[in-house]
């Protein structure tokens, strides 16, 4: 089987790249994608232009290729390939499969959400490889989930299986994106973070991240809070547990409900953070599992941002092998 260019999108920039049946990535084009996110005909035109400059970096004739996979940041109606809506991109009802496929005459596109494909990703080539269930939690500007079930990804009646962001763990809480308050996202993605940190400023701690970011602390970034948290910054680590606090809590609600084999936790925040936020995380949810589930994994992803790539990837490859 030959490869597939795979574009991750998301609502600041884009990955395309050629990747192998094996997962084996020969190539990646970044691109933004924030500057054209309220003119879906213009970022369409990017990302065909960008599955183009993948394959030639990648040395493979583009005519060699014959299907696209593509992962977007948003729900999406499975039957039509549409995006329904993605806040950070302002698409709504996008047509994207046939728009692409007009400019990319003679190529099949496949659609994924974003986080979904990196389950998928983190299932067949990452940390969930060699188990039939899982359940994958990423916690980074967004908090998003992926749930696969006797070893395929499950979408679930409509489409909607793995939204764990918009589990609504503080009732009157914060307001989420989503427009509800006291989401699991409202509490523990970056944007909590940040919020936490600035919160405990504002009551007259002291923060290394102050100077890191110059005063400014809702530009906070995973790397930032990293660095405050390796050199021991109490205001850092009281965030940062928090955050894992909440998706803790949400991962316990979850393993009580489906009881998977795994629990893999990633996005920017985790990784990041690394085995130190998986391991708060996974304390707080242990103490919510029920006792017959209590033994089960809870690790840290391993594919990082090529994820979503390979999961588009094999959103592509899957469809291919349906056709054979």
């Amino acid at each position: 089987m030959g490869p597939v260019v795979a574009i991750d999108l998301g609502g600041t920039k884009a990955l395309a790249g050629v990747v192998e049946a094996d997962g084996t990535v020969r190539s990646r084009v970044w691109l933004p994608s924030r500057d054209l996110s309220d003119r879906p005909a213009a970022l369409l035109d990017r990302l065909a232009d960008a599955a183009k400059a993948a394959a030639a970096d990648a040395q493979r004739p583009f005519e060699t290729i014959s299907s696209i996979g593509l992962c977007v940041p948003g729900p999406m109606d499975g039957s039509r390939s549409v995006v329904c809506r993605a806040p950070n991109l302002g698409w709504v009802n996008v047509p994207v499969r046939a728009e692409l496929e007009r400019r990319l005459p003679g190529k099949s596109v496949l659609l994924e959400n974003d986080v979904r494909a990196a389950a998928l990703g983190e299932h067949r080539l990452g940390a969930g490889r060699g188990y039939r269930s899982m359940l994958t939690v990423f916690v980074g500007s967004g908090v998003g989930g992926g749930v696969v079930v006797d070893g395929a990804l499950y979408h679930g009646a409509h489409g909607g299986a793995g939204e764990i962001g918009h589990m609504v763990l503080v009732t009157g809480g914060p307001r989420c994106g989503c427009g509800r308050a006291g989401c699991l996202e409202a509490m523990a993605a970056r944007t909590a973070v940040a919020r936490y940190v600035s919160e405990d400023v504002a009551r007259g701690h002291r923060t290394i991240l102050s100077e890191i970011l110059r005063g400014d602390l809702l530009a906070l970034t995973s790397r930032d809070l990293a660095v405050a948290v390796a050199n021991s910054d109490a205001v850092a680590i009281r965030a940062a547990r928090r955050s894992a606090r909440y998706t803790g809590l949400a991962i316990g609600n979850v393993v009580n409900l489906i009881d998977p084999d795994l629990v893999v936790i990633g996005g920017g925040i985790a990784e990041a953070l690394g085995q130190t936020y998986v391991n708060w995380a996974g304390e707080i949810a242990q103490r919510q599992i029920l006792s017959n589930a209590r033994d089960v994994p809870i690790v840290l992803s391993q594919l990082g941002d090529d994820a979503g790539l390979l999961g588009a990837a094999l959103t592509a490859f899957d469809d291919t092998r349906d056709l054979c």
